[in-house]
């Protein structure tokens, strides 16, 4: 059982028999085996009080290794061989994490766009497709990172296949308005190299895609492992 990844839900319920049981222990020593009468109890007492303290020690140590025991994809600090906690993740290990991540299905920026990536099912995008949206989300931002003439290009130079995909990602993860802004933009582009308003697009909603790319991390961090 992987506290992390399925039974997060299940903490409170071994962290509540962790200290159920160190309370045991505790009240046996001061009572049971405080007041005995005789060796015989205080003996028998001393047995139950360890055990029960022990009971509590185990059960610890096996949250500590369940709940940091499988890597998860956005949380993982390899330097301290551990999960980091959910309210230390930044944009910035995000957006780190998924530039690793877009290697893995694209060899350049220019291919993410020119295989259309986001038309296939593929493995690669997890259980029920979860990096389907940090992928659309991750390719505009990297439009607007990166800056270049070239580099809007690969939007206005799509084919309509490859946009309409990435719209329809992009409106299955909410983002209705964004995905019928960019299909307006790419339509009513004249050619490949009139990338004004769509660089004016995503330069102007940078903020809101660093925080959607967040958002959309913490709402399925269980999912990313």
């Amino acid at each position: 059982m992987n506290l992390s990844a399925n039974n997060k839900r299940l903490l409170p319920v071994y962290v509540g028999g962790a200290v159920l049981s160190l309370i045991l222990g505790i009240v046996v020593f001061a009572v049971v085996v405080g007041q005995a009468t005789s060796s015989f109890f205080a003996t028998m007492g001393s047995i139950v009080g360890v055990l029960a303290i022990l009971e509590a020690a185990a059960i610890g140590v096996y949250i500590f290794l369940c709940f940091d025991g499988e890597a998860n994809f956005f949380l993982y600090d390899r330097k301290t061989g551990r999960n980091i906690s959910e309210d230390e993740l930044t944009f910035d290990r995000i957006n780190a994490r998924m530039g690793y991540y877009m290697t893995l299905i694209a060899q350049s920026q220019a291919e993410t766009w020119e295989r259309n990536v986001l038309a296939r099912d593929d493995a690669r995008f997890g259980d029920n497709q979860v990096y389907k949206p940090m992928t659309a989300y991750k390719m505009l931002y990297d439009l607007g990172e990166i800056d270049s003439q070239a580099t809007w290009e690969l939007f206005t130079g799509a084919t309509p296949e490859a946009i309409t995909a990435l719209c329809k990602v992009l409106h299955g993860a909410g983002e209705v308005a964004m995905a019928k802004a960019l299909l307006d933009i790419y339509e009513g582009a004249e050619s490949v190299d009139d990338v004004e308003e769509i660089r004016d697009f995503v330069m102007g909603n940078v903020k809101y895609l660093r925080r959607r790319m967040k958002e959309y991390v913490l709402g399925h961090i269980d999912e990313f492992y």
